[in-house]
């Protein structure tokens, strides 16, 4: 059976909890990694500040509008990190440049 691409990953159910709606997922992840994204998803949702009773639905928006900005937040981040050590790197090289001298002839064995 050469050529068949057979996937070897199980997927396993996983049992979360969001807003008081238990689901069943599958998921090709650690069963762990999905409680602990299920665990941020309903942390998010207890950070929306809600001055009376509030309908699912928009809990679910703005709670996601919050995830959004976190993951906006983090690519900002990671872009200026990013920068920050391409910089710190050509500032190295250069001084290491600098610093060697360059070989104005090669030495042949012989």
């Amino acid at each position: 059976m050469s050529g068949t691409n057979v996937d070897t990953k199980t997927r396993q159910n996983v049992e979360v909890t969001i807003l008081g709606q238990r689901m069943l997922l599958k998921a090709d992840e650690d069963p762990r990694h999905i409680e602990r994204l299920a665990s941020y998803v309903n942390r998010k949702i207890d950070e929306v500040p809600s001055g009376g009773a509030v309908a699912s639905t928009k809990l679910a928006i703005l709670a996601s509008l919050n995830i959004a900005n976190d993951y906006f937040q983090a690519l900002d981040e990671l872009r200026e990190f990013k920068r920050q050590v391409a910089a710190k790197s050509r500032s190295i090289l250069a001084e290491l440049d600098s610093t060697i001298p360059p070989s104005s002839s090669k030495k042949t064995i012989g």
